[in-house]
């Protein structure tokens, strides 16, 4: 039987690996060195944002309609750039090449068969027509953190269950399931603050979610904030989406991403845990399991 240290030392030294390491080392930026006040990306331009695993690719999905509004999800440039600069590359490629080579969204299946599938930033290159005027979204979750820096720029802040949440946290892998995110610059103080609490994984995915809710709560009646409930897009999503349009000026098609709800989540280890350390499920709209109305 290979042990899972000899697994783990194959893995460190596989080129794969290396390649990771070296596109993790030059992810350098951090939106705390950023020159007060911080220069706003342009009026027809917009974030997707929230804890991970609350609808963010969802979201994105749904709205990557053009010509008139293109999503972009997850480029590693949002990890490299300030807002700005970020979203005029974006629009730079997208009207100066009428492609767009950057982000994880697989366009093909989405307009396929309305599978919402990703895969690494640049994967899925696609040429793209947009009209004048169109809008552009970005999605990345921790873009959160530029809420309290651009208060004029429209943000679409996703929420849900804080069991559902926790639960596809523990399934997702990876460092989300240690209830971390990527080890650059831009996430050091959020996962500093997560190790030194905890050293339980199971306890540090609730507490992620705690994190990054706790910090947008006192953002979420501004009125450059519209907050889009998960649990929406399976009773609500034509209603959603005409509140969405209206929000960024535009009068949305249904969207291309199939609707398929999940089994809702049946976890009482889940369940206990968010039970007892979830401090903003409540301020959230979200009652704690086995709480009494």
């Amino acid at each position: 039987m290979v042990s899972s240290s000899l697994i783990d030392a194959v893995k460190m030294v596989s080129p794969r690996y290396r390649r990771w390491k070296r596109l993790l080392a030059g992810l350098t930026f951090d939106p705390d060195g950023l020159s007060r006040p911080v220069e706003r990306p342009g009026e027809r331009d917009f974030v997707i944002c929230g804890c991970p695993r609350t609808g963010t690719s969802f979201l994105s999905a749904m709205l990557y309609q053009p010509p008139s509004v293109v999503t972009v999800m997850e480029p590693w440039d949002g990890m490299r750039l300030p807002p700005a600069e970020l979203f005029a590359s974006l629009r730079g490629e997208i009207e100066g090449s009428g492609r767009m080579t950057r982000g994880r969204l697989n366009v093909g299946a989405l307009f396929g068969d309305g599978r919402v599938e990703w895969g690494r930033d640049g994967e899925f290159p696609h040429p793209i027509r947009v009209g004048d005027g169109y809008v552009l979204g970005v999605k990345w979750p921790a873009f959160w953190r530029y809420l309290e820096l651009l208060p004029d720029t429209k943000f679409l802040v996703c929420l849900r269950d804080p069991v559902e949440v926790v639960a596809s946290l523990r399934s997702a892998g990876g460092r989300i399931a240690e209830g971390l995110d990527y080890d650059i610059p831009f996430n050091r103080r959020m996962n500093d603050e997560l190790r030194a609490a905890t050293r339980d994984a199971a306890l540090r995915r609730v507490l992620l979610y705690d994190y990054v809710n706790s910090r947008l709560l006192p953002y979420l009646g501004s009125a450059n904030v519209f907050v889009v409930r998960y649990e929406r897009w399976f009773d609500e999503n034509d209603a959603l989406l005409s509140e969405i349009g209206g929000f960024l000026g535009l009068d949305l098609g249904p969207g291309p991403a199939a609707i398929r709800p999940g089994e809702p989540v049946r976890d009482p280890d889940v369940e206990e845990l968010v039970r007892a350390h979830c401090s903003t499920s409540e301020a959230l709209g979200y009652p704690l399991p086995g709480a009494t109305a």
